[in-house]
C-alpha cells in the first residue's frame, strides 16, 4: 500500500519517522517487518482514518437526503398549485374550431348548430304541386306513322283527376302568410299547398313568380306563422359554415338538416341563357330541398336552395357536393316587388343576340333580330349590329349586357354603342318593360 494523497493530506510520518523504506520502523512497511510499536501505530492510524471517513460519509449522506427531500417538497407544491399542468385536457379543450371570428370548442359549435336548427325548423315548410291529368277512355295512338284506334276495355268516358305531381320546400317570409319557394317547384300546378312543420297542410295562393331567378311567392290564410330571420348575403364569405334545411324526397324526410361550408360566395352561372349570381355550397342538397333555407351559424337565411350539380363528368368522374342557393338579398328584392305588383318587370331592349369573339375586333353582342315595336327598333338598331358598350361600359358577353341593363329602371335612356359595317355608332335607347313570369292565370 502506498501513500494517501486524498484531499491533499500526506499521512507518511505520523510517528516522526522519515519516509525511508530501509528503516525498520517505517510505518508504511506492512510486510511484517519493523517493531510492534510501529504496527500498533499503524493500526491506530488506520482506525482513525476509517472513523473520519465514516463520519464524513454520514454527513454527506444526510446532506444529500435533505436536498432530495427539499426538491421533492418543492415539486409537490408546484403540482398542487397547477394541477392542469399534468392533467389530461378534456376532448373539448383539445379540439378547437373557428367560426365567425371567434374561437369555440367543437362541442359548443355542435350545440350552436343544434340550437339554430331548433329555432328555424318551424320556419321551413313543405310545398306540394298538384296537377290535373286525364285518365281512362277509349284512345288510339300513332305507331310507326299509322293511327291505330283502341277498341279494348276501360272507361268509356275519360276522367280528369288531380294528383300530386311534385314537392319541394319553402321558407316563411312573414307571420301573415307569405312563403318563398322556387318557381320550378310550383310550375304547372293547378293547386299548391303548404305543409307546416307540424304536418298541417294548408291551401296556398300563388302570388307571382320570377322564372329567370327561380323564385315564387305563395300566400296562405294564416297570421300566426313563424317567419325566418333573413341575413345579408353580401356578407357571406367563402369557407364559412352553412346549414341547409328542407324536405328532400318528400314529406317523409321533412326537416332534414345537412351541414357544410360555403364553397364559393358569389358564383356566376349561366341558366337558360341568363347569368345568375349564386351561392355555392357543399351542404347536401337533394330533390325536394329546392326552395328551402340555406343558413349561417347564427340562424339567418342567407340563400334559398335552388339547384345542384350531380351525375358524372364526360370522363366518368362522379360529381359530388356542388349545390347552389339564390342569395337572399336578391330574393328580398323579388319578393317585395311581387307583394307590391304581383309580377316582375325588368328593363329590356327587345332583341335576340349572340356573343361574338373575333380576333381582329372587340367582343360584343351580335344582334340576330330586332323585335317589332321594341325600344331597340325605335332607336334605329338593326340586324347584324354588334353591341360593344352601354353608357361607356364595355359589353363582352350576355352577362355583362344583363348586368348593365338590370342596373337601370324601366324608362331610363341609355347610350348603346354599336359597330355597323365597320362604323361605330351611338344609339339613344329608352328601356321598356319586359315582363318576367307574372301571376299565374
Amino acid at each position: 500500500m502506498s501513500n494517501f494523497h486524498d484531499n491533499n493530506t500526506n499521512y507518511s510520518n505520523y510517528n516522526g519517522y522519515p519516509n525511508n523504506p530501509n528503516n525498520p520502523n517505517n510505518p508504511n512497511d506492512f510486510s511484517g517487518g519493523g517493531n510492534r510499536n510501529g504496527r500498533r501505530s499503524n493500526a491506530v492510524v488506520i482506525v482513525s482514518i476509517a472513523l473520519v471517513m465514516l463520519i464524513l460519509g454520514g454527513l454527506l449522506g444526510v446532506v444529500i437526503v435533505q436536498g432530495m427531500n427539499s426538491q421533492q417538497a418543492q415539486l409537490g407544491s408546484e403540482v398542487t398549485a397547477t394541477p392542469e399542468a399534468t392533467a389530461t385536457p378534456a376532448p373539448t379543450q383539445q379540439a378547437q374550431a373557428v367560426s365567425g371570428g371567434a374561437t369555440t370548442s367543437l362541442a359548443a359549435l355542435s350545440d350552436q348548430i343544434a340550437d339554430v336548427v331548433a329555432s328555424v325548423q318551424d320556419s321551413v315548410v313543405g310545398i306540394h304541386n298538384y296537377q290535373t291529368v286525364t285518365t281512362g277512355g277509349n284512345y288510339g295512338g300513332y305507331f310507326g306513322g299509322f293511327y291505330f284506334p283502341y277498341y279494348g276495355g276501360g272507361d268509356s268516358e275519360p276522367q280528369t283527376v288531380e294528383q300530386l305531381a311534385g314537392s319541394g320546400s319553402g321558407v316563411i317570409y312573414s307571420a301573415d302568410g307569405y312563403i318563398i319557394t322556387n318557381y320550378h317547384v310550383i310550375e304547372g300546378a293547378s293547386r299548391v299547398t303548404v305543409v307546416l312543420h307540424s304536418g298541417e297542410e294548408i291551401e296556398a295562393e300563388v302570388i307571382g313568380g320570377d322564372e329567370l331567378q327561380d323564385i315564387a311567392l305563395l300566400k296562405v290564410d294564416r297570421t300566426d306563422l313563424s317567419p325566418a330571420t333573413l341575413g345579408d348575403s353580401d356578407q357571406v364569405r367563402t369557407g364559412e359554415f352553412a346549414i341547409a334545411i328542407g324536405s328532400p324526397l318528400g314529406d317523409e324526410l321533412s326537416g332534414t338538416t345537412t351541414y357544410g361550408i360555403i364553397s364559393y360566395a358569389n358564383r356566376t352561372l349561366e341558366v337558360d341563357g341568363a347569368y345568375l349570381s349564386m351561392i355555392q355550397t357543399d351542404a347536401a342538397i337533394n330533390a325536394g330541398n329546392s326552395g328551402g333555407a340555406l343558413l349561417n351559424v347564427n340562424g339567418e337565411v342567407i340563400g334559398i336552395n335552388s339547384r345542384k350539380t350531380s351525375g358524372s363528368t364526360s370522363s366518368g368522374s362522379t360529381i359530388e357536393g356542388i349545390g347552389f342557393a339564390i342569395p337572399i338579398n336578391d330574393v328580398k328584392d323579388i319578393v317585395e316587388e311581387l307583394i307590391a305588383t304581383g309580377k316582375i318587370t325588368r328593363p329590356g331592349l327587345g332583341i335576340t343576340g349572340q356573343e361574338v369573339h373575333f380576333s381582329n375586333m372587340d367582343p360584343g353582342i351580335l344582334v340576330v333580330s330586332v323585335n317589332e315595336g321594341s325600344p331597340a327598333e325605335a332607336a334605329g338598331m338593326k340586324q347584324m349590329d354588334i353591341i360593344t358598350a352601354i353608357d361607356g361600359q364595355q359589353v363582352t358577353s350576355f352577362s355583362s349586357l344583363q348586368s348593365v341593363l338590370y342596373s337601370h329602371d324601366v324608362g331610363d335612356t341609355v347610350t348603346i354603342t354599336v359597330l355597323r359595317s365597320g362604323e361605330t355608332l351611338d344609339l339613344q335607347v329608352t328601356l321598356a318593360e319586359v315582363e318576367e313570369s307574372g301571376t299565374r292565370e
